[in-house]
C-alpha cells in the first residue's frame, strides 16, 4: 500500500508542477499551487490527527486512498477534454493534499501496533526505503512519461497505482478485528482532543524543540526546494528527464538513509542526530548547489540531502513512535505535523517572490548558509541535545529522565 501511494504521489507531483511551469511559464503560478497544498496540509492537520486517534485507523487509509485516486483521475479527465485550467489544477492539489494530510498522521500511528517495539526502527527503515526506492523510480519515470507521453498519461498513471493503494488498504480493513471507534463512549469536543495533546507534548521539551526546530529547517528548505524545476531548468539549462533524475537521486537517498538508521546507535542521541542530518548537511548541500550550478552537481547533492533527510526522518520517527503512547500518537502526530509544515505556506511565497527577484542560484546559496546557521542554533539547546529516542526500557533511567511521560 505505501509502495504504491508513494509512486502516485511522486508523479501527482511532479507531473503538476511541470504543467503547471510548462503553460504558464511563471514561478509565481508554481508557488500559488505549493501554498494552496500547503495551507490545505496546515488546515488539515489537527482534525485529521483528532480522528485518527478516534476512528480505526485502517478505514481512514482507505478513505485518503480513494480521495487521492479520484482527485487525480478527475484532474488527468479535465486536462484531456478540456485543456489546462489553473482553478481546476489548483482545486485537485487542495483535495490531494487534505487526504495525504489523513493518510501520512494514520500510516505513522498505524505501524507500531503491527511490530514489535525492538523491531521498529528496522521495521521503519524498511518501510520508508522500500517506498522511497520506488518512489525514485517513479520520479524518473514520472519524468521520463512527461517527457515523452505528456503530462495527462502521468496523471492517469498516478491514479492507477492510487486506486492500488486504495484497495491494499480496503484488504486491511477486511481483516481488521476493530470494526467499532478506537474509544468507546461519546466522544469530547475536537478542541478539548487538541488541547490534550498539546499539553502532553509541552510536557516533553526534547519532543518539542524537534519539532520547532523542524519548522525552522523545512521553512528554509521550502524556499529552495519546491522550485527545484526552476532551478533545473532556469539554473543548469536542463530539462523534464533531469528534473525527473534529480528528484530521483534524492528519494533514493532517503532510501537507502532511512535503511541506516537500525545499524547505528543514533536513537540514543536523536535529537542531536537531527540536527546535523537535517540541518547541517542539507545546508551544505545547498550551498553548493547555488555555487556550483551543473547537473551532476545537483544529482550528487540531491542524493547527499536525501540520504541525511531519510536517516534523520527515520531517527526522529522511531524516537517518537517509542515516546508517544498510541492513544495520542494521532494528535502528536497532526500536532508535530503542523508546527513543521507551518512555515511552509510563508516558504513558498517568500521563494517565488525571493527567486523571481534576484534569481534561483542567489537563492540556493542564501538558504544553505541561512540552514547552516540554524542547525548551529539548535545544536546548543541541552533538551534537544539530549533528546533519547529508545524505548523507555532499553533507554534506562536517563531516557526516562529526559522524555518523561505524559
Amino acid at each position: 500500500m505505501n509502495a504504491s501511494s508513494r509512486t502516485a504521489s511522486s508523479v501527482f507531483g511532479i507531473a503538476v508542477i511541470w504543467l503547471v511551469f510548462q503553460v504558464t511559464k511563471s514561478v509565481i503560478d508554481v508557488g500559488v499551487v505549493g501554498l494552496a497544498e500547503s495551507l490545505t496540509t496546515v488546515g488539515f492537520t489537527l482534525p485529521g490527527g483528532v480522528w485518527v486517534d478516534r476512528y480505526p485507523r485502517s478505514s481512514l487509509l482507505l478513505l485518503a486512498n480513494v480521495v487521492r485516486a479520484a482527485s487525480m483521475g478527475l484532474l488527468a479527465v479535465d486536462v484531456a477534454l478540456y485543456g489546462f485550467q489553473f482553478p481546476v489544477v489548483v482545486a485537485a492539489a487542495v483535495c490531494w493534499s487534505a487526504a495525504t494530510e489523513m493518510y501520512r498522521s494514520c500510516n505513522y500511528s498505524y505501524l507500531p501496533e503491527l511490530v514489535d517495539t525492538n523491531e521498529l526502527s528496522d521495521a521503519n527503515g524498511v518501510t520508508r526505503a522500500g517506498t522511497s526506492v520506488i518512489a525514485s523510480a517513479s520520479s524518473a519515470l514520472g519524468g521520463g512519461i512527461i517527457a515523452f507521453a505528456g503530462a495527462v498519461v502521468a496523471l492517469a498513471y498516478g491514479t492507477a497505482a492510487f486506486a492500488m493503494a486504495a484497495l491494499f488498504a480496503l484488504l486491511l480493513v477486511a481483516r481488521s478485528t476493530r470494526a467499532v471507534a478506537r474509544r468507546s463512549g461519546r466522544h469530547p469536543g475536537m478542541l478539548s482532543d487538541v488541547k490534550a495533546g498539546m499539553s502532553w507534548l509541552l510536557s516533553q521539551r526534547g519532543l518539542l524543540l524537534l519539532s520547532i526546530s523542524a519548522t525552522v529547517f523545512n521553512f528554509l528548505g521550502g524556499v529552495v526546494f519546491y522550485f527545484l524545476v526552476v532551478y533545473m531548468v532556469q539554473g543548469t539549462g536542463l530539462g523534464a528527464f533531469a528534473f525527473g533524475l534529480a528528484t530521483a537521486a534524492n528519494v533514493l537517498g532517503a532510501a537507502l538513509g532511512s535503511l541506516a538508521l537500525g545499524r547505528t546507535s543514533a536513537l540514543s542521541r536523536a535529537g542531536a542526530v537531527w540536527v546535523l542530518a537535517a540541518g547541517s548537511i542539507p545546508g551544505g548541500a545547498y550551498l553548493i548547489m547555488g555555487v556550483e550550478p551543473y547537473a551532476w552537481v545537483a544529482i550528487i547533492s540531491l542524493f547527499t540531502i536525501g540520504f541525511a533527510q531519510g536517516f534523520a526522518g527515520n531517527t526522529w520517527l522511531t524516537a517518537a513512535q517509542n515516546i508517544v503512547p498510541s492513544e495520542m500518537r494521532g494528535r502528536y502526530f497532526a500536532i508535530d505535523g503542523l508546527l513543521s509544515f507551518v512555515g511552509g505556506p510563508p516558504a513558498i511565497v517568500f521563494g517565488s517572490i525571493f527567486i523571481a527577484s534576484i534569481g534561483v542560484l542567489p537563492v540556493y546559496a542564501y538558504v544553505g548558509a541561512a540552514l547552516l546557521a540554524s542547525s548551529l542554533f539548535f545544536a546548543i539547546l541541552k533538551d534537544l541535545w539530549r533528546l533519547d529516542g529508545r524505548p523507555l526500557r532499553a533507554a534506562g533511567v536517563e531516557g526516562a529522565s529526559s522524555v518523561p511521560k505524559a
